[in-house]
């Protein structure tokens, strides 16, 4: 897919490597390595952002997400600049009524849970 008006590709990156990158794996490091040395432009939709979130908090503490909500500890975790410095490496596409309206229509075709029926639509 390319942006309108650039000879930039965009590529869309899913959550998990995000979360792969944020776990130190060597794969998703090189990774962003290569694209931060190309004319790639890195892309995600929110709800890419929001798992990466989710996942974030469990990482960083070692506990649930869910805990750490219970607790009124995410704002001791999500802080002021981190994650969000690395989070805005990434161009956020917004989910719009087109893109929830595929994704509904995939869903029933391939037995997609939401989520991932919304990242599919955001692609195509």
């Amino acid at each position: 897919m390319k942006r309108t008006g650039t000879s930039s590709e965009l590529i869309f990156l899913d959550s998990s490597v995000l979360i792969e990158g944020l776990k130190g794996n060597p794969s998703a490091v090189s990774l962003f390595e290569e694209l931060l040395n190309s004319n790639l432009v890195p892309v995600i939709n929110d709800i890419v952002f929001s798992e990466f979130l989710f996942h974030y908090i469990g990482l960083k503490t070692g506990v649930s997400p869910f805990t750490i909500k219970k607790r009124g500890e995410i704002g001791n975790i999500i802080l002021t600049e981190e994650p969000k410095d690395f989070l805005n490496q990434f161009h956020v596409i917004p989910t719009d009524d087109e893109v929830l309206e595929v994704s509904y229509g995939l869903m029933r075709k391939h037995n997609l849970l939401p989520n991932d029926a919304i990242i599919l639509a955001t692609c195509l």
